[in-house]
């Protein structure tokens, strides 16, 4: 008991003497416990719904002003159901409102108020709440429009709703995550192996062999990261592969601006290892500053809540998550068909991300060596 006891007090002594482990010991929970309690918010408000109204009387326009009732929905004005279904494809809005014209005679004549809800079924955990939303504002127009003095006589069946589901008709969540799981293999991958790689040679004493040649310090990056690099791809394509073959999930667009997404991505995630790397002493440090970054990144990136849900600060903090716009573009390619037209931003955005985070990586690793 005494020998295990005096290697436990070994141990403490060399965590103690670590203060970079100590800090992320402490950090990571406080980070993961702030964002569970304050970013993550599964009830979506102001939901963006392009609004087609063929009718356009005083029986429509009661009807809409429900659905924005309560921050349920933000309707935006649409001239074309086309046009609003090419929001919804560019990722712009979350589904399309069609009023039929009439509304009012239609009441007036014992008729229901039909109209036609097709909802972005990309994400299941949007459109569920979409169409409980879309429910609710219909019982409020039911019993409180048409009861009260709002319009004049009550019938039985004030409201025809009719609800179709794009993009993934089944709300399958396997369409939702697939993509997410692509983002965060390729992520944990590069992202590990380059700043564990770098860390054990610098631990062994290779990585002082290798400045000793006449090898330069943007060699050795290079030669470092070339391997996992390739890795980090092969991945991406084993998965969507898997993915697309096994679970049956959708390549809409292109292949090529997948492969561009990966190739940025994957970028920007050894350019974090390296960063990463620069600071760790240890493996183990190397692994934990990992999981340091990837956590918060998976919780503000979309990839499990939507960043809708969140409040304004950590809505605007996912800004600078890279994890975010790649999944972004795998999802509105894979499973809406966009393309570089609606998505260049976030293609841009992992271009600048790249360029910056290899800059400083490179800077701080060469001060390193």
């Amino acid at each position: 008991m005494s020998r295990i006891s005096a290697l436990a007090r070994k141990e403490f002594l060399q965590i103690r003497r670590d203060p970079i482990l100590i800090r992320l010991i402490v950090l990571l929970p406080v980070i993961l416990l702030i964002l569970f309690g304050f970013a993550l918010n599964t009830s979506l408000k102001n939901m963006k719904i392009g609004v087609v109204d063929h009718s356009r009387d005083r029986a429509s326009q009661i009807f809409l002003s429900y659905f924005e009732k309560d921050n349920r929905f933000k309707l935006v004005p649409a001239a074309t159901v086309d046009e609003a279904l090419e929001q919804v494809r560019n990722g712009k809005s979350h589904g399309v409102l069609e009023v039929q014209e009439g509304a009012l005679s239609a009441l007036r004549g014992d008729r229901p108020l039909k109209f036609t809800l097709r909802i972005d079924g990309s994400d299941p955990q949007a459109t569920a709440q979409i169409r409980a939303q879309a429910s609710a504002a219909i019982q409020d127009f039911t019993k409180r429009a048409l009861a009260g003095q709002a319009l004049t006589r009550q019938i039985s069946a004030p409201v025809e709703p009719t609800f179709e589901t794009l993009y993934n008709p089944d709300n399958r969540t396997a369409v939702f995550m697939v993509p997410g799981i692509v983002g965060l293999i390729l992520a944990m991958i590069t992202t590990l192996l380059t700043s564990i790689g770098v860390v054990r040679e610098r631990e062994v004493g290779t990585l002082e062999s290798l400045i000793a040649t006449p090898i330069t310090p943007a060699e050795v990056i290079l030669g470092k990261i070339t391997p996992y690099f390739v890795l980090g791809l092969f991945d991406a394509a084993l998965t969507l592969i898997i993915g697309h073959w096994v679970f049956g999930i959708p390549l809409v667009g292109s292949v090529w601006l997948i492969a561009l997404a990966a190739f940025l991505f994957v970028l920007v995630s050894q350019g974090i290892g390296i960063l990463i790397s620069s600071v760790a002493k240890t493996q183990i440090q190397a692994m934990f500053g990992t999981f340091a970054i990837m956590f918060p990144s998976i919780f503000l990136s979309g990839m499990l809540f939507p960043v809708e849900g969140m409040n304004t600060f950590f809505r605007t903090l996912s800004g600078i998550v890279p994890l975010k716009y790649f999944l972004e573009i795998m999802r509105g390619v894979m499973l809406r068909g966009a393309g570089l037209d609606s998505l260049w931003t976030q293609f841009v955005s992992l271009a600048v991300f790249a360029v910056l985070v290899i800059l400083v990586a490179s800077t701080r690793f060469r001060k390193t060596l």
